[in-house]
């Protein structure tokens, strides 16, 4: 069975998260004041795997994380 304390965590909902864990892979610089902006740039272009649960933009720190890899590759 699938341990839901990893699945919640690997959650991340709402672009303010997104955009620290994009920080955390180095997508997006530190002092970064539009990145809020970016992360729903992203969510619109479909460049990263950044889905929607209503309006709230929701992503896997997991997906993400494999998503830069492989953009920097």
């Amino acid at each position: 069975m699938l341990d839901q304390a990893k699945i919640a965590d690997d959650l991340l909902f709402g672009a303010q998260a997104i955009a620290i864990e994009l920080k955390k892979l180095g997508l997006i610089k530190e002092d970064d004041e539009n990145a809020e902006s970016k992360v729903f740039y992203i969510a619109r272009t479909k460049k990263l795997p950044i889905g929607k649960w209503g309006k709230t933009l929701t992503a896997s720190r997991t997906k993400l994380a494999n998503a830069v890899r492989a953009l920097v590759a």
